[in-house]
């Protein structure tokens, strides 16, 4: 079941925006900053609609919402290559971000919860791992299509992909959980184990129990520092994620050089997440999440620091490698955090509030970037700025655990 969702997740890569962030400019006469707005309208949409699907997916199946979602994420984009102005683009942007809230990261992390235990950190490094080859696979190829064919392309090219590949997978192959299919997680056979299927399932944390006790209550959490902790930090990190890759074609073109390579580049900076995807997945499993989580980011740190002072393409393609192996790894380690912190019980209601921060930190960096740039005509300060912020994440992430040391190496979680 991981590799149908890292297929969905692989498709999603097809997100046009970046590559036709100039000629939109060009199209609606306006600057960077009121583009790139656009981005923080649909995020807008995503977290307005992440405050509800996290609890009803106490009560419906995950793979109604992914369905949903994927339908009216291709439909939009279908309409988004009609764009001829402003508020058109704005609108069915925040109609974009509606079904991404519905469709995307709460309900497929919900689902892959249900599905596995012990590898649950694999399983989700697998599934952010088909995300990232995706963009390196599909990014280059939708800058093909935008220099020889016209941005409106690439949005119709988009639009068509998600509809003609993720909606048939999600109606006739995902399954909401291994029960319906007569297995039990991390795909156990009930006959081969022996007993009572909820024999075999794991033993709450003491975390766990007190969440089911609270009977989804979401509010008496809301007091807990370590909620607001971690749902900041992976704002913060959003912040960083967000600004970069939206401007970042953008950036490398002001360079003179061709948007064919450009959006290569972009390709590869969320390409090489795949690699972090399955190292942090993997390493989740047998290390505490907070360090992993840490030594990743230091990477996209030393990206930035590489970034600041890039004047050459050697420079960027060595930003491209350190920055994209470092944020890849977001993804993956975000709902493994929250798992970790919060436990299994209830993930859907804790991930989908940390999600709506999440999601307020990917509203604020593209018009962050877009409107610093219209302002001072360069990058430089915004990638000062986006440095520091991603300093403040670590800090914040790491604060999340709480003041007493976790182990290192978790505890072995295997099935006797």
């Amino acid at each position: 079941m991981v590799i149908v969702i890292a297929i969905l997740f692989f498709i999603i890569g097809a997100a046009p925006f970046a590559i036709a962030l100039k000629q939109l400019m060009e199209q609606l006469h306006t600057g960077r900053g009121e583009v790139s707005l656009s981005q923080s309208i649909s995020m807008i949409g995503t977290g307005i609609s992440a405050i509800f699907v996290g609890r009803l997916l106490q009560r419906y199946r995950p793979r109604t919402f992914m369905l949903w979602g994927s339908v009216v994420s291709g439909v939009t984009l279908l309409l988004l290559s009609l764009a001829n102005s402003l508020w058109f683009l704005y609108v069915f942007y925040f109609i974009a971000g509606l079904a991404v809230g519905v469709g995307n990261a709460i309900p497929c992390f919900t689902l892959l919860s249900k599905w596995f235990t012990r590898r649950w950190g694999t399983a989700v490094g697998i599934t952010m791992a088909g995300g990232s080859i995706g963009s390196m696979v599909i990014q280059p190829l939708l800058g093909i299509i935008d220099q020889n064919f016209g941005w409106r392309a690439t949005y119709l090219f988009s639009g068509s992909l998600l509809l003609a590949i993720n909606v048939p997978l999600i109606l006739f192959v995902l399954k909401d959980s291994p029960e319906s299919m007569g297995l039990l997680p991390d795909g156990d056979n009930p006959k081969e184990i022996g007993g009572n299927t909820n024999d075999h399932l794991p033993v709450p944390t003491a975390t766990e129990a007190t969440i089911a006790v609270k009977n989804n209550e979401l509010i008496p959490y809301l007091k807990r520092p370590g909620l607001w902790l971690t749902g900041f930090g992976f704002a913060s990190i959003a912040v960083a994620y967000n600004a970069i890759t939206t401007q970042e074609v953008s950036f490398i073109t002001d360079m003179k050089v061709s948007a064919t390579v450009a959006a290569s580049a972009l390709g590869i900076t969320l390409g090489v997440g795949a690699i972090s995807s399955l190292a942090s997945g993997w390493l989740a499993d047998k290390v505490m999440s907070r360090y992993v989580a840490i030594l990743f980011f230091l990477l996209a740190i030393v990206g930035m620091l590489i970034l600041i002072q890039a004047g050459t393409m050697s420079q960027i393609w060595l930003f491209v490698v350190m920055f994209g192996v470092g944020i890849g790894a977001l993804g993956t380690i975000m709902p493994i955090v929250t798992r970790d912190i919060f436990g299994v019980a209830n993930f859907s209601t804790f991930f989908g509030f940390i999600a709506v921060l999440f999601t307020i930190g990917n509203a604020i960096g593209p018009p962050l970037a877009g409107f610093m740039f219209d302002a001072t005509g360069s990058y430089h300060s915004v990638f000062v700025i986006i440095t520091a912020i991603i300093v403040a994440a670590i800090l914040l992430i790491y604060l999340a655990f709480g003041a007493n040391p976790k182990p290192l190496v978790r505890l072995s979680t295997s099935i006797k």
